[in-house]
């Protein structure tokens, strides 16, 4: 990611990053990604992503365990970007697509409930199926914010570490 610069808000003091809020990141990639359009499909955001991390051609393999772990975000990402196909189908086949990850049903439909019943979704019945909108869309985007900073963190440790390897 040369060219991108990450940076931290310190505690004026100690040096230490602050406790009590998340810190200020400024890479080039996630302003990239937060300028564009919201009605981007899920698979045009993570283009944008492979293209600003990626050498030209390559494919970011991104472990199950990895999309298993923030499922919720995921979901609630995955609904954030889409207009339709909201129904667990269309997210399954969304997560195939996006992170080549195929998720069974047992394991996305109990997550939809756990957030509809929660309040960070709507349920819309429809015919057939079930679409899912955000009910609370400060509380989504708190969720997928913890996430990202989590995720952030946890790569900016490995760069490190790689780069003293």
């Amino acid at each position: 990611m040369s060219g991108d610069n990450l940076s931290v808000r310190a505690h004026p003091a100690t040096g230490d990053p602050p406790r009590d809020s998340a810190p200020t990141v400024t890479p080039r990639l996630l302003k990239r990604a937060r300028d564009g359009p919201r009605d981007a499909t899920p698979e045009t955001v993570m283009s944008a992503v492979e293209d600003g991390l990626l050498d030209d051609g390559d494919d970011l393999d991104v472990a199950e365990a990895a999309v298993t772990q923030s499922l919720d975000e995921i979901l609630l990402a995955l609904i954030a970007l889409r207009d339709d196909e909201t129904h667990g189908t269309g997210l399954m086949e969304d997560m195939a697509r996006v992170f080549d990850v195929q998720p069974s049903p047992g394991t996305v439909y109990p997550r939809l409930h756990d957030l509809e019943a929660d309040g960070t979704l709507e349920r819309h019945d429809l015919v057939q199926t079930k679409q899912y909108s955000i009910d609370d869309g400060d509380t989504a985007a708190a969720s997928i914010e913890r996430a990202m900073y989590q995720h952030l963190a946890i790569g900016m440790f490995l760069q490190t570490a790689l780069d003293a390897v």
